[in-house]
């Protein structure tokens, strides 16, 4: 589920520098543009590739940035083309108004620096686009958490933070170590190990309420190892919507048996409880014994009532 690429932001700075260091250092080697933005050459590969899907209004092959790097080395056959200025349309300084608000939102509360230069700029664009008030877009995630998990991921350091568990609709609270940030399905993660699985696990990043420095002994791991799932076997007894949602089915049989496999005990517990009678679980064993217990549980609650 992992995957190793640049937070976001940081990434998002490093396009915008490529293309002028790029401009000005034509036909340079893929190798050595990644070791100057200290960035392997797969993932200096896949910033290009990005680029080369960027360019002006329009967006056709006429506008897009005209990348080569194919052979191992890099240059852009249009650079005087894209230097030209362009006026940005309504929509478009709407867009950077709200990409402003959500930069400043996430900023940490220490870079005042760059709070004033962000707010600086939306006084502008306001002024430009002629609106009464400020646009203006929260984000998911605080800046000071953010700021904690890249700190913490640059210098190989732990973490204390509160996490809202969704499996176990718990609030815990966890020492981990952050190997990366990625994205997947429109939300951010940490992978991180984890002090109280004493195994890697993936952390949504919009659920963390707190992230402090953390102190951690030499027994953590230097590097992430695959982490084992479970696998687990279930046969669809009802066909219905919510039960494909829920186990990411794309059709469904009545009568069929399918193999699956997560990293969370709890939540194919909950998963198929939730499906009542729609949904068996065949396997594995102790898993149907813990699922049986409960619902015995709730039947005894019942008779009690």
């Amino acid at each position: 589920m992992s995957k190793s690429i640049s937070a976001p932001l940081a990434r998002t700075a490093r396009l915008l520098d490529l293309v002028p260091y790029i401009n000005t250092h034509q036909g340079i080697a893929l190798k050595e543009l990644a070791k100057h933005f200290e960035v392997t050459p797969a993932q200096m590969n896949a910033d290009l590739t990005t680029l080369w899907m960027c360019g002006l209004p329009g967006y056709t092959h006429l506008e897009l940035m005209n990348l080569d790097f194919e052979s191992g080395f890099v240059s852009i056959g249009n650079a005087s083309t894209l230097s030209k200025p362009r006026a940005i349309t309504f929509q478009e300084c709407v867009a950077l108004l709200l990409g402003l608000d959500l930069i400043a939102s996430s900023l940490p509360s220490d870079r005042q620096d760059l709070l004033t230069a962000a707010q600086s700029l939306r006084q502008r664009l306001t002024n430009i686009l002629g609106l009464p008030m400020k646009l203006s877009v929260e984000a998911n995630t605080s800046g000071a958490v953010g700021a904690a998990i890249a700190h913490a991921i640059e210098t190989s350091s732990g973490l204390n933070i509160r996490y809202h568990a969704l499996y176990k609709d718990q609030v815990t609270e966890r020492t981990v170590v952050p190997v990366n940030l990625y994205e997947a399905d429109n939300h951010q993660y940490m992978h991180a190990f984890c002090s109280t699985a004493r195994d890697y696990r993936e952390f949504r990043v919009d659920r963390i309420d707190q992230a402090t420095p953390a102190d951690v002994s030499a027994e953590f791991p230097a590097k992430s190892d695959s982490t084992e799932k479970i696998s687990f076997s279930i046969k669809i007894m009802g066909s219905s919507r919510d039960v494909m949602e829920r186990f990411a089915i794309a059709h469904s049989a009545i009568g069929s048996s399918m193999e699956m496999s997560s990293y969370s005990r709890q939540w194919i517990e909950r998963s198929v409880m939730a499906s009542g009678a729609a949904v068996l679980l065949s396997a594995p064993q102790e898993i149907r014994a813990e699922i049986a217990k409960k619902a015995q549980l709730m039947l005894n609650r019942y008779k009690e009532a």
